[in-house]
């Protein structure tokens, strides 16, 4: 599982540009992880779709989850099924998935977060964290609700909503052992660029935490 810096995809970053070639280009700049996530595709598009992304983050070493549909996770030996509150329970998924793959899980609210800790998933996708223009609906946990969150579990939290490259380091400091972003990588036209500049960002905080005397 490695959720360092983790792309995930949206509708409306896909409607004049090319997925593959895109997502190629995340790669490239050192995104760590993708998150297969669309919500206007027929099933039989997301898994073609998939199968090509199976084989190119393989390529460059990277995870692969997909956003709600086990069963195209499934069907595509991805590393991790990511869901929520509106999905299959996580216990659920696991009895379909076993050990085959890592179960990634939403959380709004540390309150939230205190009910599910014992559900049987591997991370925390905790947010939004800052003000994000992605969701229409979604609830501002703030840094200081990551701090909390934090300290209340032992799974790893991957933080999400608002992070950009100037905010990397206040969220890493924070706890989260990883970054999930949409428009810090998919706003820009230069999507290798813009992820380079992320994980640096990202190794800039691991350096001075671990280099520094």
């Amino acid at each position: 599982m490695n959720l360092f810096v983790y792309l995930v995809t949206d509708d409306k970053y896909f409607k004049d540009r090319d997925l593959v070639s895109t997502i190629e280009q995340a790669l490239q700049g050192g995104a760590t992880a993708i998150q297969y996530r669309f919500k206007n595709k027929s099933a039989r598009q997301m898994y073609e779709e998939l199968l090509v992304l199976r084989e190119l983050t393989k390529r460059y070493g990277a995870d692969l989850v997909v956003n709600d549909r086990v069963d195209l996770a499934m069907a595509v030996g991805a590393d991790g099924v990511h869901v929520g509150k509106q999905d299959l329970p996580p216990d659920v998924v696991r009895k379909i998935v076993g050990d085959s793959m890592y179960i990634g899980y939403s959380v709004n609210s540390v309150e939230e977060l205190k009910e599910v800790d014992h559900l049987p998933i591997d991370y925390i996708g905790f947010g939004s964290v800052y003000e994000t223009t992605t969701k229409e609906n979604y609830k501002l946990v703030g840094i200081e609700g990551l701090r909390q969150a934090v300290k209340l579990t032992s799974k790893p939290i991957v933080a999400i909503g608002g992070i950009t490259h100037y905010r990397v380091k206040k969220v890493l400091e924070a706890g989260a052992k990883g970054i999930a972003v949409v428009s810090a990588i998919l706003g820009f036209e230069d999507v290798k660029k813009a992820t380079q500049s992320l994980v640096e960002a990202c190794r800039s905080v691991h350096r001075e935490r671990f280099f520094m005397p």
